[in-house]
């Protein structure tokens, strides 16, 4: 059996993106995995985002099996045990190349990546373009909204509003240079899973631009192939916006990285990843 104990369970929340997408969509389709539960002695158990402290030492104490560490994010930037956890560990998986790249440098132990993928079953219809380009769409956590200070100009310049979907409004209407006239047309809507992709089929395209904080080179690609999944391209730059102004370019990008996205990010295939991996530590 597999367990995973997540930093949901740890830290008492409940909706959090990277246990979402990294252990309930896996646990949905997979027999053999299940939440960790307290006592129990899985043959596999997956600290998902959790990491040794000097009062929580599970990481160093479980004897019950296989142990893998699933980091998502550089928490190491605060100040987390990340190489002491590592330590304890038969395996780490990772989203990202560069997480992989830096975690290797702690390590002589297997370090794959996993890319965060997602439940294609509950996935609408692509959206289809047509008309102009009138609104595009940024989400994800308020803190990381920083990201739009330039790209709110950009749209104010080309005409095209702005809709945020986050767990908070940040209010980045105030980075254009009108910015009473860009908030008229500015929308904020909390985030919720369940309604995610019809709130991003309400836009014509989503802007997500790459950001230049020590955390940012370590993020997976995942907001990306969200959005295309949605059926929506993807602006990382005003070139973008001007090239996606046009409902042609919007049509031919939604469909190729639609079925790409199809092809390459269904979270059955992170399964069978896992299962590889636990198969090479248990022999």
């Amino acid at each position: 059996m597999v367990g995973f104990l997540t930093f949901e369970q740890l830290h008492g929340k409940r909706g959090t993106g990277s246990t979402n997408i990294r252990v309930h969509q896996l646990i949905k389709y997979w027999p053999e995995a299940e939440l960790y539960r307290f006592g129990s002695k899985p043959d596999v158990l997956v600290f998902q985002k959790v990491y040794w402290t000097p009062d929580y030492y599970l990481t160093e104490s479980y004897k019950g099996g296989v142990k893998i560490l699933d980091i998502c994010d550089p928490d190491w930037l605060d100040n987390v045990y990340v190489k002491r956890t590592v330590d304890a560990m038969d395996a780490v998986v990772v989203p990202s190349e560069e997480l992989q790249h830096f975690i290797q440098q702690m390590t002589d132990k297997p370090v794959r990546v996993i890319p965060d993928r997602f439940d294609i079953e509950l996935l609408p219809k692509r959206k289809k373009h047509k008309g102009k380009c009138k609104r595009a769409v940024w989400f994800g956590y308020a803190h990381n909204a920083e990201l739009l200070k330039s790209a709110v100009p950009a749209l104010e310049k080309l005409g095209i509003a702005l809709t945020i979907i986050s767990d908070d409004d940040p209010m980045v209407w105030r980075y254009a240079k009108d910015s009473e006239k860009f908030r008229a047309n500015y929308k904020y809507n909390k985030y919720n899973e369940e309604t995610i992709y019809t709130r991003l089929q309400q836009c014509d395209i989503a802007i997500l631009p790459v950001g230049n904080r020590p955390k940012d080179i370590f993020k997976s690609n995942n907001k990306t192939i969200k959005a295309q999944l949605a059926g929506l391209p993807v602006a990382y730059n005003i070139d973008d916006l001007e090239l996606y102004l046009s409902s042609v370019e919007r049509e031919k990008a939604s469909e190729y990285n639609y079925n790409q996205a199809i092809a390459e990010y269904d979270c059955k295939l992170s399964i069978k990843e896992y299962e590889a991996l636990i198969d090479e530590l248990q022999r």
